[in-house]
């Protein structure tokens, strides 16, 4: 195999997701520097320095929208479980983010014998935003596509809160509709009967 010069410490750091290396006693021995970038724009000083620090103390740190730290990461440093992905909520700088947790268990060239582990980070807070913004329309959709409690006599719908509405308000609550008034041919001759034959084409005698 040719030697192309790069080493893995440089590919490492050329990553935009946040990646730490953990020893078998769980502490933290090497990051990246997406893993600076990050924790600087969440207020750790640019000078702190990470190796040496228990991890799980960080992920309780970033985590505390979730809670407790689970077993399964735990798992992944004993090796019993080699590999877990799961998302995490964190409160940085009083603003709620996404990441998704990526940990898989580093071996000894035996493959069984447990090094450490590797934690990757990937922030997914726009994706969980666009998330839920479809997840709100899909809920729009659905009501619209099922039975709508309309009176038989006014015509007004009942919504999910038990209100009645006219379906101007209505569909202008659940959709992205927005209403014009006008008055169709037959509610005009109806109403204004002198002015039916301007609409069925024949002239004023």
């Amino acid at each position: 195999m040719v030697n192309s010069g790069i080493t893995f410490i440089e590919i490492i750091d050329s990553l935009q997701q946040a990646v730490a290396v953990v020893n078998s006693q769980g502490c933290i021995i090497s990051v990246n520097r997406a893993w600076i970038k990050h924790s600087i724009e969440a207020g750790v000083p640019e000078t702190f320095a990470w190796n040496g620090v228990r991890f799980m103390q960080v992920y309780s740190a970033i985590s505390e929208a979730d809670g407790q730290p689970p077993d399964e990461l735990d798992s992944v440093l004993n090796g019993t479980v080699p590999f877990i992905r799961m998302e995490i909520q964190c409160l940085l700088q009083r603003k709620l983010e996404w990441f998704l947790l990526d940990a898989s268990t580093i071996y000894e060239d035996d493959g069984r014998t447990v090094k450490g582990m590797v934690v990757c980070l990937t922030d997914i807070t726009k994706s969980k935003a666009l998330e839920h913004d479809l997840m709100e329309a899909l809920t729009q959709i659905r009501t619209l596509r099922g039975l709508l409690p309309i009176c038989a006599v006014c015509k007004r719908i009942r919504d999910e809160h038990d209100i009645w509405n006219s379906v101007e308000s209505f569909l202008e609550k659940h959709t992205h509709a927005e209403f014009t008034h006008d008055i169709c041919p037959d509610c005009i001759r109806r109403l204004y009967p002198k002015y039916s034959s301007v609409l069925d084409g024949s002239s004023c005698s």
